[in-house]
């Protein structure tokens, strides 16, 4: 559901089109308990929101909540385990956070139900979230398995999203059983950057992605091209993906039409010329191979400058990087950046 009519918020949109209240329920428990105390909304007399604090990504989220009826905040303070005030402040310790990080690209809370089990809730990058789900729900509230052609679906429609220029989240739960190890770490399943992931967060129920808009401030595409104008060659090192990472940079004016293959006109990924687009675990594995000896024991990596001279005169676009991997103080302590222009990196 993308909205193009202005006058009608994306809550009235998606309740229009989504009328089964337990699954506008569930995305809301999801939204409300599994973001941070320090993400918070400040509503006008009435009920306006007039101003925000914390994580843009979660105030985006809570917005969307509120736009749907729901108060998060009530949800927060009535949920055992997730609670820090009121009744269920006691219970607090219950819960268990499981904080975003680069490596995991996921975040979940787990609280207690009235039962003895535990239910889980997740956001998380859409790749990573819907790897890790065996059920989706439908918008009757239908829990159904996941197959490889709706795992299709969504990314076909997470796709539609990062064309557009949004960031796109995956929203998911679980249900665990009574006495279930929340610190248990899975045998098999790993995470982005090969730790193995927690196991209560490899079994889970995908509901539905989101799509968050964060438009360019009107002022950058000025701005670079100036940087340009002076001399300066401007490069972009996103944590988004490709597909978002290359519509943002395109509108912003790093991306150019000559870094496009000619005869194409979507200015899209899958159109840009050799090396204009990477992800940063693509550029790490080019520039320090990783290395085995003769035992299989993993060396230590080394710079390959060669490899490095061919890839970045043209790399305008490094997506899906880690905060690590933005200042990487060991490759940009080896580099020595070779004089390419920017006429010449793109003759052919």
């Amino acid at each position: 559901m993308i909205v193009d009519d202005p006058k009608k918020c994306l809550g009235d949109y998606v309740r229009e089109h989504l009328p089964d209240e337990s699954v506008l329920k569930l995305i809301s428990q999801i939204i409300s308990i599994d973001t941070m105390n320090e993400t918070t909304l400040e509503l006008k007399d009435d009920g306006k929101v007039k101003g925000s604090a914390g994580n843009p990504t979660e105030v985006a989220l809570l917005v969307l909540n509120h736009e749907l009826g729901f108060d998060y905040e009530d949800i927060r303070n009535r949920t055992r385990g997730r609670s820090s005030v009121g009744e269920q402040a006691e219970y607090l310790g219950e819960g268990k956070l499981y904080g975003f990080s680069s490596a995991r690209k996921m975040m979940s809370w787990a609280v207690p139900l009235d039962d003895g089990r535990y239910r889980i809730y997740t956001k998380g990058a859409q790749e990573v979230v819907l790897s890790r789900c065996k059920r989706y729900v439908d918008t009757s509230g239908i829990t159904k398995d996941l197959t490889p052609q709706d795992v299709e679906e969504f990314m076909t429609h997470s796709n539609i999203y990062a064309r557009r220029g949004m960031r796109t989240l995956a929203l998911a739960y679980g249900d665990l059983p009574a006495g279930t190890d929340l610190e248990m770490i899975s045998k098999s399943i790993k995470n982005s950057d090969g730790t193995f992931a927690f196991q209560v967060e490899t079994d889970l129920v995908a509901v539905c992605l989101v799509g968050i808009e964060d438009p360019l401030r009107p002022d950058v595409p000025d701005a670079i091209e100036k940087c340009y104008g002076a001399g300066i060659d401007v490069r972009m090192v996103t944590g988004d993906n490709p597909s978002t990472a290359v519509s943002i940079a395109y509108q912003a004016g790093i991306l150019r039409d000559f870094h496009f293959k000619e005869g194409t006109t979507e200015r899209v990924a899958s159109n840009l010329k050799e090396n204009v687009l990477m992800t940063g675990e693509v550029f790490r594995q080019k520039v320090k191979p990783a290395k085995t000896n003769e035992n299989g024991e993993v060396l230590k990596s080394e710079f390959d400058q060669s490899e490095f001279d061919k890839i970045w005169p043209f790399l305008r676009v490094l997506a899906r990087s880690s905060p690590e991997g933005k200042l990487h103080g060991e490759i940009v302590g080896s580099c020595k950046f070779s004089r390419h222009s920017e006429e010449n990196s793109f003759s052919t």
